[in-house]
């Protein structure tokens, strides 16, 4: 029998920063662009990343995943995880002729780089962390390549008769460690020998386990926390013990069905987290599931000449107004679990404006993308243009396409509809598919769309007042909950976004059932 749904807290809360981190990042992009480049199988030494989403999703594009490089063919080739690895698998791997591509996170490199020098010093070195952990063993590996004296996790010092009390030892840590437990090591260590440390968990551990503190301090009483990863996750267990020592109920996540068997009774707040390999479209499937939030929200953004006219002021300064509340949207569908936000920022039919207006527009998109380029790095969000490009200026796509290569692969999506219809994307479709040769049915219909891949938007918004959806993702909005509102878009708030989607959550989408 199936269980009963799940009931989340009446307050939900997004906890930053939260996910994957660079390194993580760095290793995956690593591994699609190994899939991109030819048929598999591909070979992984461990898991890349420690995260069965991830894991199976590469296993779907032909990875294996092998625990010694004696299980790839010779000539094959492999990927090094994240995690790292020691000189003599290196050197196994370059003895069978394997390809390596090194996906190991620069701040393990700089571990294992610590480690070394500590050795040509002369010095025993700690290694603090979990034995077992692949990190840990790589780092180990690297300390007896040189021939230096190691001890393994903090219990194992005193066991070590090489490590005399009072004598000169050097000190590194996993970087996924609970930084106040290294920090509470490394302290009684110093209270036996000369200690050199370079024991730091990386900066995204940190910064994760951080925010977690300072949230489970201001929520009070009756706060809980859930944290999104994988059993196998060093990090999410860190994370977990972190929100526990701090008071919180602490859950974990590590697939959407895993909400379904958590009791959350008794837990006013909710602040929800995921572990550095976790991917961010997970966490806000989650953030969706509990706050009852559309995927993908589509904006029709309207009012800002006559917002500009009110005030006695050119239109071009309510275009720029209009603007700036776009990047107000995108920050608050980062932070209510949003994943795709597609805006109508430039119709097909805006172009018999005066030409002065619409050079004013186009400059606009211009700056604005080249000022936002590293803000959207930072917060991992993809990207992209639908409409016909060929209308574009050559320096105004260049700018576009040079944003979109750098931003390609985020999970979190901004779409932009510059000279954009809904006929002409119809249009375009069909004259697509008839190159094609291809029988035209829904699906194939569907792949020839300007972005295929793009789930059809749950809720569009439509400001200053307007009820028609002005040529505006035609074939996408066929069952999609539509909320107007008489605020010009330059003024639309936080309270009125919330306001539309509790208006989406409210509503029982059948799509044709019962």
């Amino acid at each position: 029998m199936k269980s009963a749904r799940m009931q989340p807290p009446p307050i939900i809360d997004v906890i930053e920063p939260h996910g994957m981190c660079a390194g993580v990042n760095a290793a995956v992009a690593k591994a699609l662009a190994i899939a991109k480049s030819g048929e598999g199988p591909f070979y992984c030494l461990h898991e890349l990343v420690h995260n069965d989403i991830v894991i199976r999703e590469l296993q779907e594009l032909g990875f294996r995943f092998v625990e010694s490089v004696e299980d790839v063919p010779e000539g094959g080739k492999i990927i090094f995880s994240a995690h790292g690895v020691s000189p003599s698998v290196r050197e196994r791997a370059i003895e069978r002729n394997l390809e390596i591509i090194d996906a190991t996170c620069p701040f393990v490199s700089k571990v294992h780089r610590s480690a070394r020098e500590m050795v040509k010093k002369g010095l025993p070195v700690v290694v603090l962390g979990d034995p077992k952990h692949v990190e840990v063993q790589g780092i180990a590996g690297e300390i007896i390549s040189v021939g230096g004296e190691l001890a393994v996790g903090f219990d194992s010092v005193e066991k070590n008769p090489r490590f005399a009390e009072g004598s000169k030892i050097g000190v590194v840590t996993q970087t996924t460690m609970n930084a106040a437990d290294v920090e509470r090591q490394v302290n009684s260590l110093k209270a036996k020998f000369k200690v050199q440390s370079d024991a730091k968990v990386c900066g995204a551990t940190d910064e994760r386990q951080e925010a977690v503190r300072s949230y489970c301090k201001k929520a009070g009483a009756g706060v809980g926390v859930l944290v999104l990863g994988s059993a196998t996750s060093s990090n999410t267990r860190r994370l977990a013990e972190v929100a526990s020592s701090c008071g919180a109920k602490v859950f974990v996540a590590g697939c959407l069905d895993d909400l379904d068997a958590i009791d959350f009774s008794g837990v006013a707040r909710l602040g929800v987290t995921s572990g550095a390999s976790t991917p961010e479209r997970f966490y806000n499937d989650v953030i969706r599931r509990l706050r009852r939030m559309p995927e993908h929200v589509a904006i029709i953004m309207d009012g800002n000449g006559r917002w500009a006219s009110a005030r006695g002021k050119p239109r071009g300064e309510g275009h720029k107004a209009g603007a700036d509340t776009l990047g107000k949207v995108l920050n608050w569908c980062g932070e209510k679990g949003v994943r795709y936000l597609t805006v109508y920022a430039f119709s097909t039919e805006n172009w018999k404006r005066p030409k002065v207006e619409v050079n004013g527009l186009m400059s606009l998109f211009a700056t604005m993308l080249r000022k936002k380029e590293r803000e959207f790095i930072a917060n991992r969000v993809r990207f992209r243009m639908i409409g016909r490009r060929g209308d574009l200026s050559k320096s105004l796509l260049s700018v576009i396409e040079k944003l979109e290569r750098k931003t390609e692969m985020f999970e979190r999506q901004l779409i932009v509809a510059i000279s954009y219809g809904g006929r002409a994307e119809i249009v375009d479709a069909v004259n697509s598919a008839i190159w094609r040769g291809e029988m035209v049915t829904e699906e194939t219909f569907r792949n020839c769309l300007y972005a295929p891949d793009v789930p059809d938007p749950d809720l569009v918004i439509r400001t200053s007042g307007e009820c028609r959806t002005s040529n505006f993702l035609l074939w996408e909005t066929a069952y999609s909950e539509y909320y107007f509102t008489d605020v010009l878009w330059p003024d639309f708030s936080e309270e009125e976004f919330d306001r539309a989607l509790a208006s989406y959550a409210g509503r029982d989408r059948r799509r044709g059932g019962i």
